[in-house]
């Protein structure tokens, strides 16, 4: 099967409780782990604005899936898994 697959989108909640509570070290994980891995043609991150979600925070949005609580475990476990399927 040929054919350009799509890259990981990452949206990162940039509000301010969810910057506060872990995202804005989420972010330089993220970023890290695409420079280590050469990803950077596979994975588009991209900020947005609060969604009401702050008491589940941090958030993020891997493909339009919502994740709540997000710390630098489950950065590593997403980026690893939806990855993986991508390749």
């Amino acid at each position: 099967m040929s054919g350009t697959k799509q890259p990981l989108e990452l949206a990162i909640c940039m509000g301010s409780s969810c910057f506060s509570r872990g995202n804005k070290r989420n972010i330089k994980l993220i970023k890290e782990y695409i420079e280590r891995h050469g990803l950077c043609g596979k994975v588009v991150m991209k900020g947005h604005l609060c969604e009401g979600l702050c008491k589940d925070g941090p958030n993020l949005t891997v493909d339009g899936q919502v994740f709540n609580c997000v710390d630098s475990a489950t950065i590593l476990a997403l980026l690893d898994q939806h990855l993986k399927i991508q390749e």
